[in-house]
């Protein structure tokens, strides 16, 4: 938490204050040093004695110069705190002042909330950058924050993302961006940090061309308002384009990795929170590299394959799935070409998930739905919500 503006000021003078001695005692040093020739102390050995002296001694110099910039950092910070106490305390009077205004206050309260935790984050990073001399890598995961909360992780985000994703977080308000860098969106629906369950959706082939982002945003939140929980909508990947494209595997092991290290977080940061993974399509085969036995196991109680390939396994037995009694589902719908791609002995990615062999608990599918059709389907909503005790619909 960042202290208040008074209390940044003090530190901020304390190690000016500070600063100022140590460099005077330093001053003085060298000063003794030129000193010693007058004292007698001549000579070959003299001189070399007096120039190392001051080697010595010149390194002291540095930390002073370390807490003045430090110093700074807290007064610069300091004015950024009084700012947002200052826009906080104007919202209150305004809420208490204009009727029906406490709805958007209440808003803007908490977007000032994250502002002030993500200028804590910031005052510390540039602190230990100007201490440390090596720099820190720029954050790229929601991993590499694990002190921030999901408001502030979200404006740190935004501070960086291009333009279609600053615009997308427009578009959508509710959304909140977990990780926005190298054409990649990974993004909460709901209250990520008091949700009883989280749904991460994890898309197939096409989903990293952001001209389909809000499909996959409203399919989360279909997720969500059949579980009762918190939904993120998971493209953390570079997703194979095409169908055709998506007959390679080394894109899902690539992706596997990635989306084992997000629910790694998410069970770091919620422990007591349920966690549903959806893989769809080609992210069911990414959901599958995620979960591969050889591996340190996904963060998942359920894994739902939904209109899949193939998971790269035989059985559901082989995936690793880190959960209490975890379970393995599986639904394709009847007229899902998808289900042509694999048979209950072999496909490009693996069995039918569908299938009898494969051991998942397998799901009533609607005969004349298709690819696209599972998020309309109340029956598959009903199943989702089912997992976490509470029907969809």
């Amino acid at each position: 938490m960042l202290p208040d503006a008074t209390a940044l000021r003090s530190a901020a003078g304390a190690l000016t204050h500070s600063a100022t001695v140590l460099t005077g005692d330093t001053d003085a040093r060298h000063r003794d040093w030129d000193r010693l020739p007058a004292s007698g102390f001549t000579g070959e050995a003299a001189v070399e004695a007096v120039a190392r002296l001051h080697e010595l001694t010149t390194p002291l110099s540095l930390p002073p110069r370390q807490m003045e910039l430090v110093a700074r950092v807290l007064a610069v910070t300091a004015t950024l705190r009084e700012e947002l106490d200052a826009t906080a305390d104007r919202a209150l009077a305004v809420a208490e002042q204009v009727s029906g205004a406490s709805p958007t206050v209440d808003a803007l309260l908490r977007d000032l909330a994250a502002l002030g935790e993500l200028l804590d984050w910031a005052c510390a990073r540039r602190i230990d950058a100007l201490c440390t001399p090596v720099p820190a890598e720029p954050p790229r995961r929601l991993s590499d924050l694990p002190d921030l909360p999901v408001d502030a992780v979200h404006e740190l985000m935004l501070l960086d993302a291009p333009p279609h994703v600053v615009e997308l977080a427009r578009q959508h308000p509710d959304l909140r961006l977990l990780e926005a860098s190298d054409g990649r969106l990974v993004a909460a629906v709901g209250d990520l940090e008091s949700a009883d369950s989280v749904a991460t959706f994890v898309a197939g082939t096409g989903s990293s061309d952001p001209s389909g982002w809000t499909t996959h945003i409203d399919r989360t939140r279909a997720l969500t308002s059949a579980t009762g929980g918190a939904g993120v909508v998971w493209l953390g990947y570079t997703a194979p384009e095409q169908v055709p494209h998506a007959l390679a595997r080394q894109p899902a092991h690539r992706a596997g990795a990635e989306l084992r290290r997000f629910q790694a977080e998410l069970a770091q940061r919620f422990p007591d929170q349920q966690r549903i993974v959806v893989g769809y399509s080609y992210g069911s085969v990414v959901a599958g590299a995620a979960a591969d036995a050889g591996e340190s196991g996904l963060h998942a109680d359920e894994l739902v394959l939904v209109g899949s390939p193939g998971v790269g396994a035989t059985h559901a037995g082989q995936l690793h799935l880190l959960g209490d009694s975890p379970g393995v589902h599986a639904v394709t719908n009847g007229a899902d070409p998808i289900g042509l791609v694999a048979t209950p002995r072999t496909g490009v990615h693996g069995v039918d998930p569908t299938s009898e062999r494969f051991g998942a608990q397998v799901w009533e599918a609607d005969p004349r739905g298709d690819h696209a059709s599972y998020w309309d389907d109340p029956d598959f909503l009903d199943r989702i919500g089912d997992l976490t005790g509470r029907p969809g619909r």
